[in-house]
């Protein structure tokens, strides 16, 4: 019996720029060992005990002023110097930075034009020096205390989930100064909509699309469980290998679920590229431990994502995640009352008419309550109907399959709910 042949990330270590992926595979792409970065930066990757070099990406000659073959294997200081590897041995000491890149301090490499961010994180014990000619000195940071209290005000106020998903997308937008903000809601068969955008004006909208489940692989769902944002600020950007690709001291890829720079798979910048987009940036929505959606924004032209202007909408994100329950809750409340309101008002016209039908016609009737867009009602042996409906013919069937239905004849909750009609009774179809 033929047997599929292995991926190829199976006989040698992963790297974006060396092996192919296609849609037959990317569920089992290693994107969080790519074995590359975006090479508008560079990494290091250090021994914890004594800051020794490990790894290093290729191009470290052009952004470090120092080729690999001068860093492998030397200490820190180096790239550092004395100060600056001292005040990361401080940093490494006292901060979080276990899974948590946080901002170390921007320096001036010599004959360098760009002045580089600094973060600095540790991953199975390994310290993660990312750089980044961010442009981090051209831009006026954010007020975080004002922008913070005027965001979580205005999203603590939202009447309803899309309320707070258009104000989400508002605010990003606001911050990021991106072409379109998009918020992108997950369905139970892990398909998605556009559920709210914010745009620059001439584009088209895309508010309400449906994308089949694959344009977001599971290896990315996984990592987006894990991290809050997603920077990518040129999605045609070269790759710059790491050297080597295996670490010396835990025999492994280096694992950059964390890193800003981590490579983009080639299916996400040609998804990029087919959408027109040339730039993205995207954090996840997180709802009692599951992704519930994604905050997905798409530049036309290649953008500087700054440090500060990322903090800032990873803020955003973990406080969007924090305030849906509460709308969700909001939203409920508000739905459950208008629903009784109804109940109450067909009871009494029920028992005015006596007659069953009247819930279908007048006000209030069964649909003023209930978010569907047709309901039908058995009665003395004619249907009444209202709105959206099925004919008589495929009604009498379907009445006929829910009388065998084991949910019917329970005598103390003869009631069947199901949000899929069509999976359980075929002729729904």
């Amino acid at each position: 019996m033929a047997t599929d042949p292995p991926v190829p990330w199976e006989l040698e270590p992963y790297s974006i720029k060396r092996h192919g992926v296609t849609i037959t595979n990317c569920d089992s792409e290693p994107v969080q060992t790519p074995g590359c970065v975006q090479g508008h930066g560079a990494l290091l990757a250090l021994r914890r005990r004594d800051l020794t070099i490990l790894q290093v990406s290729e191009n470290s000659g052009l952004r470090l002023g120092h080729p690999p073959a001068e860093l492998l294997g030397r200490p820190v200081n180096v790239v550092l110097g004395a100060a600056r590897t001292e005040q990361l041995e401080y940093f490494l000491a006292r901060e979080p930075v276990v899974g948590t890149p946080l901002f170390l301090t921007t320096i001036q490499i010599p004959n360098q034009a760009d002045t580089l961010d600094i973060t600095v994180h540790t991953v199975d014990g390994i310290v993660v020096l990312e750089f980044e000619a961010t442009g981090y000195t051209e831009i006026r940071a954010p007020d975080y205390y004002t922008m913070v209290k005027r965001i979580a005000a205005l999203l603590s106020a939202a009447a309803s989930v899309r309320e707070l998903c258009q104000i989400s997308a508002a605010e990003v937008r606001r911050v990021s100064g991106l072409d379109r903000v998009m918020l992108y809601r997950f369905h139970p068969d892990d398909s998605g909509e556009v559920y709210a955008e914010d745009k620059r004006a001439e584009l088209p909208s895309w508010l309400g699309l449906h994308y089949p489940a694959h344009d977001i692989p599971k290896p990315a769902r996984e990592i987006f469980k894990q991290i809050w944002i997603r920077p990518l600020p040129d999605a045609q950007g070269e790759l710059a290998e790491l050297v080597p690709l295996i670490n010396p001291d835990t025999g492994k890829p280096l694992d950059m679920t964390y890193c800003s720079l981590r490579g983009a798979s080639v299916m996400y910048t040609e998804y990029l590229q087919n959408m027109g987009a040339a730039a993205s940036l995207t954090m996840p929505i997180r709802c009692e431990g599951k992704l519930w959606g994604l905050i997905a924004c798409h530049h036309s032209t290649p953008a500087r994502l700054p440090y500060q202007v990322r903090a800032a909408c990873e803020l955003l994100a973990q406080t969007v995640s924090l305030q849906l329950p509460r709308a969700e809750e909001r939203e409920f409340q508000k739905y459950r009352k208008r629903l009784d309101e109804v109940h109450l008002g067909m009871l009494a016209r029920t028992a005015d008419s006596g007659e069953l039908d009247t819930m279908l016609a007048g006000s209030p009737a069964l649909l003023d309550g209930i978010a569907a867009r047709g309901a039908a009602l058995y009665h003395r042996g004619r249907w009444s109907t209202a709105g959206i409906v099925p004919s008589e013919a495929a009604l009498d069937g379907l009445a006929d399959w829910l009388r065998g239905r084991p949910e019917i004849l329970d005598r103390e909750r003869p009631v069947l709910v199901t949000d899929s009609l069509a999976a359980a009774y075929s002729p729904a179809l």
